[in-house]
């Protein structure tokens, strides 16, 4: 991606600050309806358990850049990273007021 949109979307990635915004937006939307946090919280779980798959689909493609990750990072295994990626999930989803 060239300009605008790259731009914006290295600004979304960055250090998750839209996660407030993000999680308010979202407590609102719930108050509003409540039947919103049940279908929000059920495509979470759809979403990370892509999110899981794929990376596992990468990990079992090239084993070797994902051992150079996980050596990088604080990880000591996939399954300590996947468990670490589940975690920071949960919390988001707790944060946003969504059941996980």
């Amino acid at each position: 991606m060239d300009g605008a949109d790259r731009q914006l979307v290295l600004d979304v990635l960055h250090d998750s600050r839209y996660a407030e915004f993000a999680a308010a937006e979202i407590r609102i939307a719930i108050d509003a309806d409540p039947r919103v946090a049940h279908r929000l919280s059920m495509w979470a779980r759809r979403l990370v358990g892509e999110a899981l798959s794929q990376a596992s689909r990468v990990a079992a493609a090239d084993r070797g850049a994902l051992t150079t990750l996980i050596a990088q990072g604080e990880w000591a295994d996939v399954e300590t990273l996947f468990r670490q990626l589940t975690a920071a999930h949960t919390e988001r989803m707790t944060a946003a007021g969504l059941n996980n």
